[in-house]
C-alpha cells in the first residue's frame, strides 16, 4: 500500500431535515483499488458527489495529499487530481470524441483564435491508446454506440486527472462495467491495474460483486447512509459481502424459483418467420399467458433486434406477429402498446424515464388517455393510482411528487415496471431490468416479475446475465447470428445447464 493521498473524517451530507449520508471516514492510499457496494441509496453516490465537487459536504472535513481538500465544481476537482466516470454519461453528441476529452481545455491548442484540430486529435488519439481504445477521435460522439461513449468517458476523465496529478490521482468510477462486454469489462480492469500500478487511487463502485471480488484491495459497505463495514478483499466471498449489504444472509433461492407459474395453454403472441433484413431471420415462436421467455445470444446476435420489431421500433422486412390470434403490424410503440405489448428498456435513464417529472406522472404518462376524461385528468385518480404502484412496487421515497431522477437506480426502475404494469398491456418486453441494480432490490423486482406471472402477463426477458435468465425463465430462446438456434424449457427444479446454453450461443 502507498501514501495516504486522501482521507474523510466524520463526513455527511443533509438535505433540509433528512440526512442522507452520517459521520463517514475513509482512507485511500496510492496504488490501491478500493470497492464501494451498498444497496441503491445506501450513499455511495452521494460521497462520491461530495469527492468529485458536484456538491458540498454538510458535515466533517477531507484532506488530499495532508492538505484540507474541498472542491467547488467537477473541473475544479480535475484540476486538482480528482475525477468522477458518473453512471449517467456527460459527453456531448454533437461533439467529437477528440472534442470531448478536451473540453474545457481547448486553450492549448488555440493560437489567436484558430484551432489546431490535429493536434487535438493527436493528442486524443493517445489518450484512447491508453485504455486500448481504436477509434477515430474526430467521430462524432453521437455515431458511437453506449459501450463505446462510456470507454471515451473513462479515458477523458484518466487524461485530466493524470495530467494535473501527476502520477497522484483518484479515479472514481461509478458503475463502469453496466454496459461493456465482457471483453470490454477485461481490458478495463486491465487499465485499471496500470492505473494502480503507477501510484494511483481507483474507487470502484458497483452491484457485481463477483466484479469487485476481482478487481479491489478493499471494500467500503455502506447501509443506510452508514459505513457498515471495512474489509480486505483477501478472504472475502459474495455471501460476506451480501450479508454486509443487506443486514441478512442470501435467501439461497434468488431467481424466487418456487414462485415460478406454468404457463397456460392460452399463445397470446405468435411470432412466424420473422425477419429484419441484416439484423435476423426466419424467428418463429409462440408466448403463452404466464410464461417468461428468456432470449438468450451474444452482442449482435439479433435478440434486440427481435424485441425492437416486437414492440414497433422497427419493421420488419418479412413475417408476421400476430396477437391472440390476429395479425398485427405497429408503426411506432404507441401502435404497439394500443395492441397490448408494451417495453422496460435497459437504458431507464436515457429511455424508460422523465428525469424532470415525479414519480406520479412517470407511472401515468403512458396511459393518461385511459385515465382522462373530456381531455381532463383526475387529480384525485392519479395520486390513488400512484400511491398504490409505489406501495406495491416497494419504491422507496418521501413522496410521490419526487422528481424519478432524485431517486436511487433500482427505485427508479421500480417506477418504471409500476408504469408497464398499470398500463394493463398483456405482454411485457423486460431488457435487462436489473442492469445497475443492487442485490437487494434485484430480489424485489424478481419478485415483482413472478407477480407479474401471477397475475396473467406474459414477458419475453432479455437478462442481464445468463444466470438471470435461466433462473427467471419458463423457456429459454437461443439466437447467433440472428438465427434460433436452441429451445430449451426451464422448469423448476430442471434448469438448463449454462454451458448447454452457452454452446448454442457461440
Amino acid at each position: 500500500m502507498g501514501e495516504l493521498l486522501f482521507e474523510a473524517k466524520g463526513v455527511g451530507k443533509t438535505y433540509g431535515a433528512n440526512t442522507v449520508l452520517h459521520d463517514i471516514d475513509m482512507q485511500i492510499y496510492g496504488g490501491e483499488v478500493i470497492g464501494l457496494i451498498g444497496e441503491n441509496g445506501a450513499g455511495k453516490s452521494t460521497l462520491m458527489k461530495l469527492i468529485s465537487g458536484v456538491e458540498k459536504s454538510s458535515m466533517g472535513e477531507m484532506f488530499f495529499m495532508g492538505k484540507p481538500y474541498s472542491a467547488s465544481s467537477i473541473l475544479d476537482a480535475n484540476h486538482q487530481g480528482i475525477g468522477m466516470v458518473f453512471q449517467e454519461q456527460s459527453l456531448v453528441g454533437s461533439l467529437t470524441i477528440a472534442q470531448n476529452i478536451y473540453l474545457g481545455r481547448e486553450k492549448k491548442y488555440s493560437t489567436c483564435g484558430f484551432v489546431n484540430w490535429n493536434k487535438m486529435n493527436q493528442d486524443a488519439r493517445k489518450a484512447l491508446e491508453r485504455i486500448d481504445m481504436d477509434i477515430d477521435p474526430s467521430k462524432k460522439v453521437r455515431d458511437i454506440d453506449f459501450a463505446a461513449r462510456q470507454m471515451v468517458e473513462i479515458a477523458k476523465v484518466l487524461d485530466v486527472v493524470t495530467e494535473a496529478a501527476n502520477g497522484h490521482a483518484i479515479i472514481l468510477l461509478d458503475e463502469p462495467t453496466t454496459v461493456l462486454s465482457d471483453e470490454e469489462i477485461r481490458k478495463l480492469f486491465v487499465q485499471v491495474r496500470n492505473m494502480k500500478e503507477q501510484g494511483n487511487a481507483v474507487i470502484f463502485i458497483s452491484h457485481r460483486l463477483d466484479e469487485v471480488l476481482e478487481i479491489t484491495d478493499r471494500i467500503y459497505v455502506f447501509k443506510d447512509g452508514e459505513e457498515t463495514a471495512v474489509m480486505q478483499t483477501e478472504g472475502a466471498d459474495v455471501n460476506l459481502l451480501y450479508e454486509k449489504m443487506i443486514g441478512r444472509s442470501t435467501t439461497g433461492e434468488f431467481y424466487v424459483e418456487h414462485k415460478q407459474t406454468v404457463p397456460s395453454d392460452e399463445v397470446i403472441l405468435e411470432v412466424n418467420d420473422l425477419s429484419l433484413f441484416g439484423a435476423f431471420n426466419h424467428v418463429s415462436f409462440e408466448l403463452k399467458r404466464g410464461e417468461v421467455l428468456g432470449l438468450c445470444g451474444v452482442e449482435g446476435s439479433g435478440k434486440e433486434d427481435v424485441c425492437a420489431v416486437l414492440v414497433g421500433d422497427a419493421a420488419p422486412t418479412a413475417g408476421t406477429i400476430k396477437i391472440r390470434g390476429k395479425e398485427c403490424t405497429f408503426a411506432n410503440p404507441y401502435q404497439a402498446r394500443k395492441k397490448g405489448i408494451l417495453s422496460v428498456p435497459k437504458e431507464r435513464r436515457d429511455e424508460g424515464m422523465i428525469g424532470i417529472l415525479s414519480i406520479e406522472d412517470n407511472i401515468i404518462v403512458s396511459h393518461m388517455d385511459s385515465l382522462s376524461n373530456h381531455s381532463f385528468l383526475s387529480a384525485k385518480k392519479t395520486r390513488r393510482i400512484a400511491q398504490e404502484w409505489v406501495e406495491k412496487a416497494g419504491v422507496k421515497c418521501v413522496s410521490i411528487n419526487d422528481r424519478i431522477n432524485q431517486l436511487s437506480g433500482g427505485n427508479a426502475q421500480k417506477v418504471i415496471f409500476a408504469r408497464a404494469l398499470e398500463s394493463g398491456c398483456e405482454v411485457l418486453i423486460l431488457n435487462h431490468p436489473t442492469r445497475g441494480v443492487d442485490v437487494g432490490s434485484k430480489e424485489e423486482i424478481y419478485d415483482l416479475v413472478r407477480d407479474m406471472t401471477a397475475a396473467g402477463n406474459s414477458i419475453i426477458l432479455l437478462g442481464d446475465t445468463l444466470d438471470e435468465c435461466i433462473g427467471l425463465s419458463s423457456r429459454i430462446i437461443v439466437l447467433r447470428d440472428g438465427l434460433v438456434t436452441g429451445m430449451f424449457d426451464c422448469p423448476v427444479g430442471d434448469k438448463p445447464l449454462q454451458l448447454d446454453i452457452v454452446q448454442k450461443m457461440m
